[in-house]
């Protein structure tokens, strides 16, 4: 997925719209500079890191079409994460950036916890009473 798949149908965090959206909060400052250049709208996201001013790279921020860049809105990022609109993170961008450079992408996790659960399952069933092993 691309940055702009996950993003598209959210308004530019500029517009008077967006103040609709929870964690959809435009943060100014974002600058672009030797290694710094965030992630391409039309390419995957380089992945977030727990940080947010001079991250190395500009993990935290996107590089628009125009060439300029801007740092992602909590909602932005958290959908980058695959986090559900419905989450809500009620604390500063600094610390919303920072569960979130830590988090796991949610559908990660749940691809994770189903093979996890098959797994367990083919254990117990390996292990029961009537295996003549």
């Amino acid at each position: 997925m691309t940055v702009r798949d996950a993003i598209d149908n959210l308004p530019d965090p500029r517009q008077e719209e967006a103040k609709d959206i929870g964690n959809h909060n435009f943060i100014p400052g974002a600058r672009q500079y030797p290694g710094h250049t965030g992630s391409p709208l039309d390419e995957p996201a380089k992945t977030l890191k727990a940080g947010v001013h001079g991250v190395p790279g500009g993990e935290n921020m996107m590089r628009l079409t125009d060439g300029t860049v801007r740092y992602f809105t909590v909602r932005e990022a958290a959908r980058l994460q695959t986090f559900p609109d419905s989450y809500r993170f009620p604390v500063a961008w600094t610390e919303a950036m920072h569960q979130l450079g830590n988090a796991v992408p949610v559908t990660l996790s749940e691809i994770l916890a189903k093979r996890i659960k098959i797994t367990l399952s083919y254990a117990r069933d390996i292990s029961s009473p009537e295996d003549p092993r």
